[in-house]
């Protein structure tokens, strides 16, 4: 994905570069993001806060720190896909992450003992209840499993530590659930030679795979793993788009979904399969016309149930970006507007491969904290229209939600972010959940997890 580089917007002299950036980001999301015409009281706090963040840049702030006070801010935007990147200057040799509930490292310098893998349970004394509430401050988010997702990738970054008020001067303490410790220097890099990998047991059927959508017969079932939403039509699509030749190598890489599910028809037709199981825990989204494409495969008319309500913000600077997005009448009419996408955007699917293919068996589908962005809009249609049950987890995105994001620049200090410039409402508008809900619940513990157990395929088999 290429970064467009923002204007420069505000043009007052007065202050340090970081206030600059601040003040020129603040006028760029009035100016695209959907928050100002979709809640004006939430973008007042917004712009509020911007005047207080001023007030505490000092430009001898190290500029992870910076970036650090960048996503508090934008964390009151209430959008997970509006976030800035931090630096990589100042990262522990180690990474951690979050599943179902439970910080584990996956990795871990191998001049302290062999800890992953274990359910952590307080840093440097500070339990990790309270964490959470502090990464719920500091991370851009809709709902605690993202700010934990998205807070675990940023939680070897000492600038982003040292911001949830960890010391890290004396060295950093890790507690396990087990009630063994191990402490890490306060040296970014002191006497690691090598990382200890977390063991785990891959799971026979349910393990993720590297490809965008696979498949497997077992016995009357047939297990469908749709992991992204991005096809060879799609790619094409979204390089008509930007206006650029596609790469050779990734078009050569990416199969025709339509394809794909027909070929997954013909062989559950050869084995007599009468239910077929999609997981979507693996799916961090893509293009939502895949989904599209999945629900008429499943004999779901998309003219016969209550569909979102898509909005895009129409601004000169996605027009400059995408120069065949809109309707030309319409963007000049209706530039910035929260328009219904149906309305000013050009339509680029007329032409979408169609699988020639109906599954009309059982279906069911897994979702996991994981499943976000088109992903969690697929089934939160499928969820308000009652299609089929969906097992699993709660899902780490609100779906009533920004999204379809832009990756840009900012100009004072070349740092890296993702902006929204859509909205989107569920069908069933008066649910207000912050996050995607299964029908029913279903969770593998940590343990079970890196042990290759998986309960939710345990459900089926």
């Amino acid at each position: 994905m290429d970064n467009f580089p923002i204007p420069i917007l505000y043009k007052e002299k007065a202050g340090n570069p970081y206030q600059h950036e601040v003040m020129n980001l603040l006028a760029f999301i009035k100016a695209f993001h959907p928050l100002p015409l979709v809640d004006e009281a939430a973008f007042a706090r917004f712009e509020k806060y911007a005047e207080s963040l001023c007030d505490k840049l000092d430009e001898r702030m190290e500029r992870p720190a910076f970036q650090v006070e960048l996503n508090r801010w934008l964390a009151l935007l209430q959008d997970a896909h509006t976030f800035v990147m931090l630096d990589d200057t100042s990262l522990y040799p180690f990474t951690l992450r979050y599943y179902e509930g439970s910080f584990y490292f996956r990795s871990l310098p191998d001049s302290v003992p062999d800890c992953t893998g274990k359910e952590l349970i307080a840093i440097n004394a500070c339990p990790i209840g309270s964490l959470i509430q502090k990464l719920k401050v500091y991370v851009p988010s809709e709902n605690q499993i993202k700010a934990c997702i998205t807070g675990s990738f940023f939680m070897n970054n000492k600038a982003f530590l040292n911001a949830l008020g960890i010391d890290t001067d004396r060295g950093v303490r890790f507690m396990f659930a087990d009630g063994s410790e191990v402490c890490l220097p306060s040296s970014l890099n002191e006497g690691a030679s090598g990382l200890y990998q977390v063991k785990q047991v891959p799971h026979p059927v349910t393990a993720r795979r590297n490809e965008p959508f696979h498949y497997q017969i077992i016995g009357d079932t047939c297990y469908f793993q749709f992991n992204a939403m991005i096809d060879r039509f799609t790619y094409w699509q979204g390089c008509r788009l930007m206006q650029v030749s596609p790469d050779k190598a990734v078009e050569d890489s990416l199969p025709l979904f339509a394809d794909f599910l027909d070929e997954m028809a013909r062989a559950m037709a050869v084995h007599n399969v009468n239910r077929l199981v999609i997981d979507m825990r693996y799916n961090g989204g893509g293009n939502s016309v895949l989904g599209d494409v999945l629900l008429e495969f499943l004999g779901v008319s998309l003219r016969d149930i209550c569909p979102f309500h898509s909005y895009i913000r129409v601004s000169d600077f996605l027009q400059t970006c995408y120069p065949t997005l809109f309707i030309r009448d319409k963007y000049e009419s209706m530039k910035g507007e929260l328009a219904e996408q149906h309305q000013v955007m050009n339509d680029f699917t007329g032409d979408m491969p169609k699988p020639s293919s109906r599954f009309h068996g059982e279906v069911a589908f897994i979702q996991g904290q994981n499943t976000f962005s088109s992903a969690n809009y697929l089934l939160t249609l499928i969820k308000d229209n009652a299609l089929f049950p969906i097992i699993g987890t709660p899902t780490s995105q609100k779906p009533t939600c920004f999204g379809d994001v832009l990756c840009v620049e900012l100009p004072y200090t070349q740092t890296q972010a993702y902006i929204s410039h859509s909205y989107f409402v569920r069908p069933d508008e008066r649910n207000q959940d912050t996050s995607l809900l299964p029908d029913s619940l279903v969770r593998t513990s940590l343990k079970d997890w890196l042990n290759g157990k998986d309960a939710c395929w345990g459900s089926f088999y």
